[in-house]
């Protein structure tokens, strides 16, 4: 192995460590989209409830909102999982 491939696998295994806290940014965030979405749900639904086409009106938004948080939550725990299985591969090599 030349000292460039040793680097490189020393990057990688210095930015792996730091998955634990990737993946907790990650679910925060999603936490906030979804926190946001029923405190939408809670205060702008009851003040329109006068038709449906207000009560659809209002929540499109925030639903909206939230399949792209829950798109964006799973599209990040992809990126986890391979990089977990990147650090597993490395290992195997390691040995």
């Amino acid at each position: 192995m030349s000292s460039d491939d040793e680097t490189t696998t020393t990057e990688i295994e210095d930015r792996l460590q730091h998955l634990g806290r990737y993946s907790r940014f990650v679910k925060v965030g999603f936490g906030v989209i979804l926190g946001a979405f029923l405190l939408a749900a809670a205060v702008l639904v009851p003040a329109n409830l006068e038709s449906v086409e207000s009560v659809v009106d209002v929540m499109l938004m925030p639903l909206i909102f939230v399949g792209m948080g829950l798109l964006l939550f799973g599209i990040g725990m992809h990126l986890h999982l391979m990089h977990l299985n990147l650090v597993r591969q490395l290992r195997k090599g390691g040995d």
